[in-house]
C-alpha cells in the first residue's frame, strides 16, 4: 500500500536547534502515523527588513561585506563557532529529512511549528497556502511570534492572510496571541497545541544515545549569542553556579563567559539538557527542552517572546520558572518541581494534539 505524501512547511534553514528538533518531531510523529513526509523548500521573503540585513540570510556575493564586518565585530572565536555550527545542523538536516520543492503534488500539506505566520521578515505566500499543490492543507502549532492585528494592518496583509487562512481545513495554533489573531482574521477559533518537540517526545532519543555529555556537574545556559550577556545577567548565573560548583555549559550558542561553549547537533543537545543540573534560558524551546527532559529552569521571558514562552510556562504548569529578576535565579532553581503532575499535563496534552493531527489528516 502506498503511504499518503504529506509535506511540511516550516522555516528549515534557520540555524537554531529548536527549530531543527521542531522538525525532527512533526517530521517523524507523521512517520509514526504511517505517512511519507518531506520537508517543501521555498525561498523566504525579506521584503519588511532593512534590505542591508538581507545580505545575512540571502548568500551571494553581497553578503561577504556582512560576514566580514562580522568577524572583526565578533572575533574569531565566535565566528568560527557559528560557521561550524551552521556546517552541523546542515549535515543533521540532510541526513534526517527528505526535501523537495513546495510546488510539488502532494496528497497534503501542513503549516509549522514554529512562527510561520509571522511577518517580521516579510510575507510567506505559501505560509497561507498558496501555490501549495495538495489536496489539503492545514497547520500544526503554527505561530504569528510577535506579529498582531496591528501590525498585519499596518503592512496591508490583512485580506490575503484572510483569504490563505480559509483555505485551511484545520487550523491549529500554539499560543493564545496567535488563536486571538486568527479568530480576529477569519472568525474561527482555532485549537491550541504544543509544540512539535513535546508532541514527539523523543523518548527513543533521550533513551539511546552514544553521545558523552560533560561529566563535570554543570548548569545550561541556553540563549541566543548576542543575549545574556549583560553584568547583571552573568553575574546572577555565575554567582549561583559558584555556590553549587557547578560549570557553566553553553551549548549551541556562543557565549565568552562560559565555562565551555559546546558545538552539538540538535539529538546532542537533548543530551546535554538530560544531564544538567539545572538551565537558565530566555528561549522557547530552551524552555521547552528542560520541561521534557524535568530539568529545574529559570526562564527569562522577554518582549520579542512572551506570548509564546509565556504561555508554555503557564498552560504546563511551570509558572514558576518564569523570572520576575535576576535575583530570583537561585530561588527558581532551588524550589521543589511537581515533574509528575507536569508530565501528566504533556500526557494528557500529548494525547489532544495525536486526535486532532489524525483528524485533519483523514477527517
Amino acid at each position: 500500500m502506498t503511504k499518503k505524501n504529506i509535506g511540511i512547511l516550516t522555516h528549515y534553514q534557520v540555524h537554531n536547534h529548536g527549530a531543527v528538533l521542531q522538525l525532527y518531531g512533526l517530521y517523524h510523529t507523521l512517520q509514526n502515523l504511517g505517512l511519507a513526509p518531506c520537508v517543501l523548500t521555498y525561498q523566504k521573503n525579506f521584503d519588511f527588513i532593512d534590505p542591508a540585513l538581507k545580505n545575512k540570510y540571502t548568500f551571494s556575493l553581497k553578503s561577504v561585506p556582512f560576514y566580514v564586518r562580522y568577524l572583526f565585530q565578533q572575533g574569531l572565536a565566535k565566528t568560527w563557532f557559528n560557521f561550524y555550527k551552521n556546517r552541523r545542523l546542515g549535515q543533521f538536516k540532510k541526513r534526517h529529512f527528505l526535501f523537495t520543492a513546495w510546488q510539488t503534488p502532494l496528497d497534503c500539506a501542513v503549516v509549522g511549528s514554529d512562527e510561520v505566520f509571522s511577518l517580521e521578515a516579510g510575507i510567506n505566500r505559501m505560509m497561507y497556502g498558496y501555490g501549495v499543490q495538495s489536496g489539503r492543507i492545514f497547520s500544526y502549532a503554527a505561530s504569528f511570534g510577535q506579529t498582531g492585528i496591528r501590525d498585519i494592518e499596518q503592512k496591508g496583509c490583512r485580506d490575503i492572510l484572510a483569504a490563505g487562512l480559509k483555505k485551511f481545513s484545520h487550523i491549529c495554533v500554539r499560543d493564545q496571541a496567535s488563536a486571538e489573531t486568527v479568530e480576529n482574521l477569519i472568525g474561527q477559533k482555532p485549537v491550541i497545541h504544543f509544540d512539535p518537540v513535546l508532541l514527539y517526545g523523543f523518548e527513543k532519543e533521550l533513551a539511546n544515545s552514544s553521545f558523552c555529555p560533560p561529566r563535570a556537574p554543570y548548569l545550561v545556559v541556553y540563549a541566543y549569542d548576542n543575549h545574556l550577556n549583560t553584568p547583571q545577567e552573568v553575574a546572577a548565573v555565575r554567582s549561583y553556579a559558584r555556590a553549587h560548583h557547578l560549570k557553566i555549559i553553553s551549548p549551541g550558542f556562543y557565549h565568552a563567559w562560559a565555562d565551555r561553549n559546546l558545538n552539538v547537533d540538535p539529538l546532542e543537545l537533548l543530551q546535554v539538557f538530560k544531564h544538567a543540573a539545572c538551565v537558565v534560558t530566555d528561549t522557547f524551546h530552551g524552555s521547552v527542552l528542560s520541561i521534557l527532559t524535568n530539568r529545574p529552569f529559570a526562564a527569562c521571558v522577554r518582549e520579542m517572546n512572551q506570548n509564546k514562552l509565556g504561555f508554555l510556562l503557564d498552560s504546563l504548569g511551570v509558572g514558576q520558572a518564569r523570572m520576575s529578576s535576576w535575583e530570583a535565579v537561585p530561588e527558581i532553581l532551588s524550589r521543589q518541581w511537581d515533574w509528575r503532575t507536569v508530565n501528566e499535563n504533556i500526557q494528557r496534552e500529548r494525547a489532544g494534539a495525536l486526535s486532532y493531527v489524525k483528524e485533519a489528516l483523514y477527517d
